[in-house]
Protein backbone atom coordinates (compact mmCIF):
# COMPACT_ATOMS: atom_id res chain seq x y z
CA UNK A 1 0.00 0.00 0.00
CA UNK A 2 3.06 2.16 0.28
CA UNK A 3 2.19 3.50 3.90
CA UNK A 4 5.72 3.77 4.78
CA UNK A 5 7.32 6.17 2.16
CA UNK A 6 4.69 8.48 1.59
CA UNK A 7 6.85 11.74 0.83
CA UNK A 8 8.34 9.79 -2.45
CA UNK A 9 7.99 11.60 -5.39
CA UNK A 10 6.22 13.96 -3.62
CA UNK A 11 2.83 12.19 -3.37
CA UNK A 12 0.89 12.70 -1.01
CA UNK A 13 -1.01 10.16 0.88
CA UNK A 14 -4.11 10.89 3.08
CA UNK A 15 -5.20 9.84 6.31
CA UNK A 16 -5.82 6.73 6.72
CA UNK A 17 -9.30 5.54 7.73
CA UNK A 18 -10.51 3.61 11.10
CA UNK A 19 -10.18 0.13 9.26
CA UNK A 20 -7.09 1.02 7.84
CA UNK A 21 -5.42 2.36 10.73
CA UNK A 22 -6.76 -0.24 12.86
CA UNK A 23 -5.09 -3.33 10.16
CA UNK A 24 -1.85 -1.28 9.49
CA UNK A 25 -0.76 -0.92 13.45
CA UNK A 26 -2.06 -4.49 14.60
CA UNK A 27 -1.63 -6.83 11.15
CA UNK A 28 1.97 -5.20 10.42
CA UNK A 29 5.42 -6.62 11.37
CA UNK A 30 8.04 -4.05 13.40
CA UNK A 31 10.18 -4.16 10.45
CA UNK A 32 7.36 -3.10 8.37
CA UNK A 33 6.13 0.04 10.35
CA UNK A 34 8.82 2.80 10.95
CA UNK A 35 8.56 5.06 13.97
CA UNK A 36 8.99 7.96 11.61
CA UNK A 37 5.94 6.70 8.93
CA UNK A 38 4.02 6.79 12.53
CA UNK A 39 5.04 9.94 13.89
CA UNK A 40 3.95 11.02 10.01
CA UNK A 41 0.60 10.04 10.08
CA UNK A 42 0.18 10.96 13.72
CA UNK A 43 0.33 14.74 12.27
CA UNK A 44 -2.04 14.09 9.61
CA UNK A 45 -4.46 12.27 11.79
CA UNK A 46 -4.08 15.28 14.29
CA UNK A 47 -4.50 17.75 11.39
CA UNK A 48 -7.54 16.08 10.43
CA UNK A 49 -9.18 16.00 13.80
CA UNK A 50 -8.20 19.71 14.01
CA UNK A 51 -10.83 20.14 10.72
CA UNK A 52 -13.20 18.17 12.09
CA UNK A 53 -13.28 20.19 15.11
CA UNK A 54 -13.87 23.62 13.38
CA UNK A 55 -16.32 22.00 11.08
CA UNK A 56 -18.22 20.58 14.08
CA UNK A 57 -18.37 24.23 15.61
CA UNK A 58 -19.59 25.72 12.46
CA UNK A 59 -22.38 23.36 12.27
CA UNK A 60 -23.47 24.04 16.46
CA UNK A 61 -23.03 27.66 15.06
CA UNK A 62 -25.54 27.26 12.07
CA UNK A 63 -27.96 24.71 14.20
CA UNK A 64 -27.09 21.63 12.14
CA UNK A 65 -26.51 18.47 14.02
CA UNK A 66 -23.19 16.84 14.11
CA UNK A 67 -23.92 13.19 15.46
CA UNK A 68 -21.74 11.49 12.58
CA UNK A 69 -19.07 14.31 12.27
CA UNK A 70 -18.72 13.71 16.76
CA UNK A 71 -18.20 9.75 16.10
CA UNK A 72 -15.79 10.61 13.36
CA UNK A 73 -13.99 12.65 15.90
CA UNK A 74 -14.46 9.92 18.16
CA UNK A 75 -12.83 7.23 15.56
CA UNK A 76 -10.13 9.58 15.09
CA UNK A 77 -9.10 10.93 18.77
CA UNK A 78 -9.35 6.84 19.36
CA UNK A 79 -6.73 6.34 16.48
CA UNK A 80 -4.33 9.12 17.85
CA UNK A 81 -4.00 7.33 20.96
CA UNK A 82 -3.45 4.14 19.02
CA UNK A 83 -0.18 6.00 17.43
CA UNK A 84 0.91 7.77 19.96
CA UNK A 85 1.09 3.84 21.77
CA UNK A 86 3.25 2.92 18.66
CA UNK A 87 5.39 5.62 18.92
CA UNK A 88 5.80 4.59 22.87
CA UNK A 89 6.53 1.02 21.92
CA UNK A 90 9.41 1.96 19.45
CA UNK A 91 10.91 4.53 21.98
CA UNK A 92 10.69 1.18 24.91
CA UNK A 93 12.17 -0.95 22.41
CA UNK A 94 15.16 1.45 21.75
CA UNK A 95 15.72 1.93 25.21
CA UNK A 96 15.61 -1.09 26.78
CA UNK A 97 13.60 -4.53 27.15
CA UNK A 98 11.05 -4.87 29.86
CA UNK A 99 11.46 -7.77 32.10
CA UNK A 100 8.37 -7.88 34.07
CA UNK A 101 6.09 -8.50 31.14
CA UNK A 102 3.22 -9.28 33.29
CA UNK A 103 3.14 -6.07 35.26
CA UNK A 104 3.05 -4.19 32.19
CA UNK A 105 0.46 -5.73 30.62
CA UNK A 106 -1.50 -5.15 33.84
CA UNK A 107 -0.65 -1.15 33.60
CA UNK A 108 -1.65 -1.39 29.60
CA UNK A 109 -5.06 -2.24 30.75
CA UNK A 110 -5.48 0.25 33.58
CA UNK A 111 -3.95 3.13 30.90
CA UNK A 112 -6.59 2.32 28.43
CA UNK A 113 -9.47 1.97 31.33
CA UNK A 114 -9.21 5.42 32.40
CA UNK A 115 -8.45 6.75 28.90
CA UNK A 116 -11.64 5.18 27.73
CA UNK A 117 -13.20 7.11 30.90
CA UNK A 118 -11.70 10.07 30.25
CA UNK A 119 -13.42 9.94 26.62
CA UNK A 120 -16.78 9.25 27.83
CA UNK A 121 -16.06 12.11 30.10
CA UNK A 122 -15.09 14.93 27.64
CA UNK A 123 -18.24 13.38 25.18
CA UNK A 124 -20.27 13.72 28.14
CA UNK A 125 -18.98 17.58 28.53
CA UNK A 126 -19.50 18.31 24.96
CA UNK A 127 -23.23 16.83 25.07
CA UNK A 128 -23.90 18.70 28.20
CA UNK A 129 -22.85 22.32 25.98
CA UNK A 130 -24.80 20.96 23.15
CA UNK A 131 -27.86 20.90 25.23
CA UNK A 132 -27.32 24.21 26.59
CA UNK A 133 -26.78 25.81 23.22
CA UNK A 134 -30.05 24.37 22.57
CA UNK A 135 -31.92 25.65 25.00
CA UNK A 136 -30.51 28.98 24.47
CA UNK A 137 -31.99 28.56 21.18
CA UNK A 138 -35.42 28.14 22.25
CA UNK A 139 -35.16 31.00 24.30
CA UNK A 140 -34.00 33.50 21.86
CA UNK A 141 -36.88 31.80 19.43
CA UNK A 142 -39.39 32.03 22.49
CA UNK A 143 -38.43 35.93 22.71
CA UNK A 144 -38.19 36.26 18.86
CA UNK A 145 -42.15 34.84 18.54
CA UNK A 146 -43.35 37.40 21.31
CA UNK A 147 -41.55 40.46 19.96
CA UNK A 148 -42.91 39.69 16.63
CA UNK A 149 -46.48 39.34 17.76
CA UNK A 150 -46.16 42.11 20.44
CA UNK A 151 -45.70 44.01 16.64
CA UNK A 152 -48.99 42.61 15.05
CA UNK A 153 -51.25 43.48 18.39
CA UNK A 154 -49.91 46.98 18.43
CA UNK A 155 -52.45 48.49 16.50
CA UNK A 156 -54.41 50.70 19.27
CA UNK A 157 -53.71 54.21 19.65
CA UNK A 158 -54.14 54.15 23.48
CA UNK A 159 -51.70 51.60 23.81
CA UNK A 160 -49.03 52.44 21.16
CA UNK A 161 -46.89 53.89 23.71
CA UNK A 162 -46.59 51.15 25.88
CA UNK A 163 -46.30 48.63 23.61
CA UNK A 164 -43.51 50.38 21.95
CA UNK A 165 -41.59 50.64 25.35
CA UNK A 166 -42.33 46.59 25.99
CA UNK A 167 -40.76 46.11 22.01
CA UNK A 168 -37.69 47.99 22.69
CA UNK A 169 -37.89 45.82 25.77
CA UNK A 170 -38.06 42.80 23.95
CA UNK A 171 -35.33 43.99 21.23
CA UNK A 172 -33.06 44.73 23.87
CA UNK A 173 -33.86 41.28 25.57
CA UNK A 174 -33.12 39.71 22.21
CA UNK A 175 -30.22 41.41 21.99
CA UNK A 176 -28.44 40.15 25.13
CA UNK A 177 -29.81 36.75 24.20
CA UNK A 178 -27.76 36.89 21.20
CA UNK A 179 -24.46 37.82 22.92
CA UNK A 180 -25.39 35.45 25.66
CA UNK A 181 -25.37 32.92 22.59
CA UNK A 182 -22.06 34.13 20.97
CA UNK A 183 -20.91 33.99 24.42
CA UNK A 184 -21.48 30.78 25.41
CA UNK A 185 -20.87 29.45 21.80
CA UNK A 186 -17.04 30.54 22.25
CA UNK A 187 -16.57 29.33 25.63
CA UNK A 188 -17.71 25.80 24.29
CA UNK A 189 -14.84 26.29 21.77
CA UNK A 190 -12.59 27.27 25.01
CA UNK A 191 -13.56 24.12 27.02
CA UNK A 192 -13.42 21.74 24.15
CA UNK A 193 -9.76 23.26 23.47
CA UNK A 194 -9.03 23.11 27.03
CA UNK A 195 -10.52 19.53 27.07
CA UNK A 196 -8.17 18.11 24.01
CA UNK A 197 -5.21 19.93 26.21
CA UNK A 198 -6.04 17.87 29.24
CA UNK A 199 -6.48 14.46 27.42
CA UNK A 200 -3.42 14.93 25.74
CA UNK A 201 -1.80 16.25 29.04
CA UNK A 202 -3.29 12.75 30.89
CA UNK A 203 -2.29 10.09 27.88
CA UNK A 204 1.47 11.96 28.13
CA UNK A 205 1.17 11.21 31.75
CA UNK A 206 -0.12 7.98 31.52
CA UNK A 207 2.51 6.54 28.58
CA UNK A 208 5.57 8.12 30.75
CA UNK A 209 4.53 6.14 33.69
CA UNK A 210 3.88 2.40 32.04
Amino acid sequence: MGLTDDRLFGIYVPPLTKDELEKWLDGSEKDEVSADAVRRELRKQEFWLGLLHEKISSCHEKGVQTAHLDELAWQIQNGITGLKRKIKMFSDLTTSSIASAPITSVDHVDTRCIEIYEEKQLMATQQMLREDVAAEKKTIAGLCWKLEHSQLNSEEVEEETEEEKEEEEWKERCNLEEAARSALISEIARLRSECANLRARLEMETSSEQ
